[in-house]
């Protein structure tokens, strides 16, 4: 293993495998300030979720990446929109309470339930498009159409139109890594505003023509003492509902998939029982966590795992890491479909900044793995098609393809 010291955590080769970065951090500063940043990196499970759920310490009201500073272009473009706003992702209590109990009715336990038998129709009809083929590339044809297919019906706006919302989706998410050019910036910032502009036209039409679809649960939440949202604060939540709506799922959904394959007797026992397959999800999302890293700010001087940390630090939260931590699960780089503390991986997060669409996630995962493990048998890897690459993003981790070949059920 690489000591820490020689590991660059923001070179290609480390963005594309973090894991002997991590590892190191874990075993040598597990709270490190990355030279030349002045980040302090947390890598451990349990200084992890001390972070996490102490937010009257570590704020969160801070940009959710690494993106670089806005140039005049960018600056321009951005003003042809509606302004930012800090809802969900980038608040703290008390102004983030009162988005998230206005949010909470759309992702409510009984109302995710009730949308098992649609994405199972949804993730039939995708295997119906490639069954005959004996082949697939599983994130294209796939793992991007299940989520984004629900997002958008459960937004109520057209599936005609989701190559827009995949579009913009990826827009949003690739300023977090920090790794794009200018000109790829100038391109995001349109995208932006294209994506504020459709959104703001339909929550109009639902000020007029209410539906049953989450748009009209939003012009219409009302809290008792509780201003209603406006309208840059329903796009800002629009746009967090729609990346973390799809882009995650469809990460978890590939990156699932390789680590079945890669471990033949744990395929084996998964299609001999399915009902473990909630479990598998977990221990999934444990593994290779969609979200590698997120952000908080100190707002006083403090001290995370015997470190002391000033007030105004910028601190990473290193998901990936700490759900690899082996002192939380032990032999944390095998799959086990019988892990009993799978659930408790912090790839949703903890605290009061715990994943609003957790629960979906977790229903598209399991319904995902029911439907390609039923449907399709002897599924292995198309050898010579993968390198098993990924998006580049010190954030997001996502396989860019996977392709399969099976016999059909």
């Amino acid at each position: 293993m690489a000591a820490l010291a020689d590991i660059n955590p923001f070179s290609p080769e480390t963005i594309e495998d973090p894991r002997p970065f991590w590892h190191a951090m874990r075993m040598e500063q597990p709270v490190y300030q990355v030279p030349g940043t002045g980040y302090f990196a947390v890598s451990r499970y349990q200084d992890a979720l001390y972070v996490l759920t102490n937010e009257e310490i570590f704020s969160s009201k801070e940009p959710p990446g690494l993106q670089q500073p806005p140039g005049p272009e960018v600056e321009a473009i951005l003003k042809q929109g509606y302004p930012p706003a800090h809802t969900l992702l980038s608040n703290d209590p008390p102004s983030h309470t009162r988005f998230r109990a206005l949010v909470n009715k759309a992702f409510s336990a009984r109302r995710v339930a009730g949308m098992e038998p649609h994405i199972r129709e949804i993730a039939n009809h995708l295997v119906d498009g490639f069954i005959g083929a004996g082949r697939v590339e599983l994130v294209s044809q796939f793992a991007v159409g299940l989520p984004l297919t629900v997002i958008a019906d459960s937004l109520g706006v057209s599936r005609e139109d989701m190559g827009k919302f995949k579009k913009w989706s990826d827009d949003s998410v690739a300023p977090l890594g920090g790794m794009i050019s200018y000109q790829r910036q100038i391109e995001c910032a349109h995208s932006l505003v294209e994506f504020q502009h459709y959104f703001a036209a339909r929550l109009e039409e639902r000020c007029l023509e209410p539906r049953d679809d989450l748009l009209t649960d939003l012009v219409n939440a009302r809290l008792a003492r509780v201003e209603p949202l406006n309208v840059p604060e329903m796009l800002n939540i629009l746009q967090q509902l729609l990346v973390a709506g799809n882009e995650t799922t469809t990460n978890l959904i590939a990156s699932a998939m390789m680590l079945l394959l890669r471990s033949p007797e744990q395929m084996t026992a998964l299609v001999a029982d399915p009902s473990r397959i909630p479990n598998f999800v977990e221990e999934a999302l444990r593994m290779e966590s969609p979200v590698s890293a997120l952000f908080r700010v100190t707002l006083i001087d403090t001290e995370v795992g015997g470190v002391k940390i000033p007030a105004g630090s910028r601190i990473i939260v290193i998901y990936g890491s700490a759900n690899r931590d082996d002192a939380q699960f032990p032999d944390s780089h095998r799959l086990e479909l019988e892990r009993d503390n799978a659930r408790s991986h912090l790839a949703f997060g903890q605290g009061v900044h715990f994943c609003i669409g957790a629960a979906l996630a977790r229903l598209e995962g399991r319904v995902a793995f029911e439907t390609l493990l039923g449907r399709l048998h002897n599924i292995r890897f198309m050898t010579e098609r993968n390198d098993f690459t990924h998006t580049p993003s010190f954030i997001l981790r996502g396989l860019k393809q996977l392709w399969l070949e099976f016999d059909a059920a």
